[in-house]
């Protein structure tokens, strides 16, 4: 028997909410903290990954830093919550002691599986064939 195969019409991808990928570079001492603070923009899914600065202690010094350790926070977030993401990590990093950091985002421009949409946007009203 053969799989009906439904085509997707322009309407019911522009129904779909676009994803982007946000970097967030602080102090590894912060890092749950920047972690539990992306959790309130629908951010399901997040990577962090551990690295060291290669700045001497006098840039640091210079620049304001105090750790060279910095944990790099990976996360995928639906692009109409970015500019509010990005305010709200913007405060934190001017308010918190020593919570200076750097954020930015890379547009995410194709994406394999319903499944996969769902969990990244934080949508499980997408069904197969992008019907809701």
């Amino acid at each position: 028997m053969a799989k009906k195969v439904q085509k997707k019409t322009s309407s019911d991808v522009s129904n779909l909410r676009k994803l982007k990928m946000l970097i967030t570079v602080v102090d590894r001492t912060k890092a749950l903290f920047y972690q539990d603070i992306l959790e309130q923009f629908e951010v399901n899914v997040q990577m962090v990954l551990y690295g060291k600065g290669t700045a001497n202690s006098q840039m640091l010094a210079k620049l304001g830093l105090i750790e060279s350790d910095k944990a790099i926070i990976i996360s995928c977030i639906r692009e109409d919550l970015v500019k509010d993401a990005m305010e709200m990590l913007n405060e934190k990093f001017s308010t918190v002691k020593n919570g200076k950091g750097v954020a930015y985002t890379i547009p995410l421009y194709s994406l394999i599986g319903v499944s996969s949409y769902q969990l990244l946007s934080n949508d499980r009203t997408v069904k197969e064939g992008g019907k809701k």
